[in-house]
């Protein structure tokens, strides 16, 4: 991602924070789906235990984190990542508000700060479509990601039985994102036990993987 591109992006969710929790509710209500249970959907296919160490790249408010906390206990540390400063301001309000305990960190999805092999599990729920450069942001995720761990991507993506209904064209209409698909064509051949679903009311994606990527593996 370039400095031009990284910046309109952060400026562009450094407004966005006020409304972003509110458009969460009204896809709830609108496409008629329990924001929560699909949220735990999502999560549960990164296979969790306790005392891991989770990453989710772009957290946005951070309405996961408290899932992800749940899941690797007192003993594990979930950590969100956001470009926006305004996102994760508003993340840790939440967070301590209901006593979740949680790393924050401001980076960006093309060049995450940590090392290699450092993460049992990572997660991008909902950032990934709009990512400047998705292979390199899958790289990253890989990257960081340990050898047999889960990977999950989640985001806008309606499920081809859907885009002929009423509802589904008059949602494509207002929302072109939701004709996208999967980023299969973006996974290096070995990822291992790979499955494609929808949820949301199948107006979402979910794609996830176990990592079997190796620094010697040569992705670029």
């Amino acid at each position: 991602m370039t400095y031009d591109s990284a910046r309109r992006q952060r400026d562009v969710y450094n407004r966005w924070w006020r409304w972003y929790d509110f458009s969460t509710k009204l896809a709830e209500l609108t496409r008629g789906f329990s924001d929560i249970a699909e949220r735990r959907k999502a999560v549960g296919r990164l296979d969790l235990k306790p005392g891991q160490r989770v990453l989710e790249v772009g957290v946005g408010t951070g309405e996961n984190l408290p899932l992800l906390a749940e899941s690797v206990g007192a003993t594990g540390r979930p950590v969100g990542l956001d470009i926006s400063t305004a996102m994760l301001r508003r993340c840790r309000q939440k967070l301590d508000r209901d006593g979740v305990r949680a790393d924050l960190i401001e980076g960006e999805a093309t060049n995450l700060p940590f090392a290699d092999d450092e993460f049992d599990a990572v997660l991008n729920f909902g950032s990934f479509n709009g990512l400047d450069n998705r292979e390199r942001a899958l790289e990253e995720m890989m990257r960081v990601a340990k050898p047999g761990a889960k990977i999950v991507i989640a985001d806008e993506g309606m499920a081809k039985e859907r885009r002929n209904t009423f509802r589904g064209k008059l949602f494509l209409r207002f929302d072109p994102w939701l004709g996208l698909e999967p980023p299969l064509e973006l996974l290096p051949p070995n990822v291992r036990d790979l499955h494609i679903t929808w949820f949301r009311a199948d107006y979402w994606y979910l794609v996830d993987f176990v990592n079997e990527q190796d620094l010697g593996d040569g992705m670029t």
